[in-house]
């Protein structure tokens, strides 16, 4: 029994383990994003109320079928209502059936107008959700990369710590032998303290950042999220840029530029509704009923040649009661007091509108695609600056370290040094992940899945 607690106990733990070990890639971000984001199942439900109305627009060809059923009791001088006669000082029981059934035959088009519509609609709102699924891409992603650069400032920073605490034994070995005074030892203390405390801020942004993203994503612990480090031995490259009019030809499939050409779209259907107005309305209606009267007699014929008046059946006086019609009915509008004109003036109106909202979203879209063109070239440059400037403070540092280490230089000009450097790996961080999401939104507009290809 020991035996087996200590086993539960060990698969309990290493379960916990691999739970907090699991690291999350880019796309299993987004993925879990899709299917948890708040936004996203608004627009699918708003995209399913499309749907139903697709579905009631179909249905709009189909026939009114209605079927009734009355029951009456009078009391009185009471009007018999299968023979139309009255009947004095006496109770009457009544039962009345019918079915109809009606059909438009033409109306100006409009059920086929709207049945477009709908589709139209339906369009319009995946679209919107496609939207909201590329605008959540773009927001996780650039939450992942800062938790990502969060993370490497923590190691950053422990380098920088570490390598100040070496220096300061070193330090202290040579205050002990007189070499260097005590003010040197001091300047390097303070120097250590300064980097400890950086370590402290990167692991606070690593927190926030984690927090950011896990919010976003819906993930309730955010302290054992883990996420999966780019592959460092794999170079970055400018050559990626595209230019911006290869860009923007790729970017006439976003959603919100087709989602504003099914605008136009819908604009045009409605005008069209309205114009079915004009139209004379042309439907077909047919109907059965039959009704009972129990003040009603039928007359017998008795076995001696003589009549009798005795109840009538109920099922008798339905079948002989039966009737039917055949109605077709035509109307044809004259004058509404300019209702339908009116109504078409403004649709036309609504049409001119969704074109400009089409042209107004094209430049925008255009001036983004510019934007993000020169945005990446520059976050590349600022990226090779910083590489240059990463090889320049670090030799540097190395030349005054050894330098210091000789005594030829002083504690000042070695804290001068290492703040250079730490500030130097700090911009190629910055300037490296402000590339990588400069290079996703290029990627976006191309549609080019970039980060599953870089093993994010």
């Amino acid at each position: 029994m020991r035996t087996l607690l200590l086993v539960g106990i060990c698969l309990a733990m290493c379960t916990n383990a691999n739970a907090q070990e699991k690291r999350w890639t880019l796309e299993e971000c987004i993925t879990h994003a899709y299917e948890h984001n708040i936004s996203i199942k608004q627009q699918e439900l708003s995209a399913e109320e499309k749907r139903i109305a697709l579905s009631e627009s179909k249905w709009n060809y189909a026939p009114d079928i209605s079927v009734s059923n009355s029951y009456s009791l009078s009391t009185g001088r009471v009007l018999d209502p299968t023979t139309y006669e009255f009947i004095e000082n006496r109770t009457v029981a009544g039962n009345n059936t019918s079915v109809g059934a009606s059909v438009p035959l033409f109306s100006g088009l409009r059920n086929h107008r709207e049945l477009q519509r709908a589709k139209l609609d339906l369009r319009s709102a995946l679209l919107s959700v496609e939207k909201l699924r590329n605008d959540v891409r773009l927001n996780v992603t650039a939450y992942y990369l800062e938790v990502l650069c969060a993370e490497e400032q923590i190691r950053t920073a422990e380098q920088t710590v570490a390598a100040l605490r070496v220096q300061e034994e070193k330090t202290a070995v040579k205050v002990e032998a007189h070499k260097v005074t005590m003010a040197d030892l001091l300047q390097i203390r303070s120097q250590l303290a300064d980097a400890e405390n950086e370590v402290l801020t990167a692991r606070n942004s690593y927190d926030i950042a984690r927090l950011n993203l896990c919010q976003f994503l819906e993930i309730a612990d955010y302290a054992t999220f883990r996420t999966v480090a780019p592959d460092d031995a794999e170079p970055l490259c400018g050559g990626i840029v595209e230019k911006p009019s290869a860009v923007i030809d790729a970017a006439q499939a976003l959603p919100e530029l087709e989602a504003a050409r099914v605008g136009i779209a819908i604009a045009r259907r409605d005008l069209q509704i309205a114009r079915a107005a004009y139209y004379p309305t042309i439907s077909l209606s047919v109907g059965y009923g039959s009704s009972y009267s129990d003040a009603r007699t039928k007359m017998f014929q008795n076995p001696d040649g003589t009549y009798r008046y005795d109840a009538y059946p109920f099922f008798e006086q339905y079948r002989d009661n039966a009737s039917s019609y055949v109605s077709l009915s035509v109307s044809i509008p004259i004058f509404g007091k300019l209702t339908a004109r009116k109504n078409v003036q403004r649709h036309k109106l609504a049409v001119q509108r969704a074109e400009y909202e089409l042209y107004t979203i094209e430049k925008q879209v255009e001036k983004e695609v510019v934007q993000a063109t020169i945005d990446a070239r520059t976050a590349w440059q600022r990226y090779l600056g910083a590489q240059k400037f990463v090889q320049s403070a670090d030799e540097a540092l190395r030349q005054v370290t050894r330098k210091y280490e000789l005594g030829v230089v002083s504690a000042t000009d070695y804290n001068t040094a290492v703040t250079t450097a730490v500030k130097a790996r700090s911009q190629l961080l910055q300037t490296k992940y402000e590339y990588l999401f400069k290079v996703k939104i290029i990627h976006y507009y191309l549609d080019v899945d970039f980060y599953s290809r870089r093993n994010f």
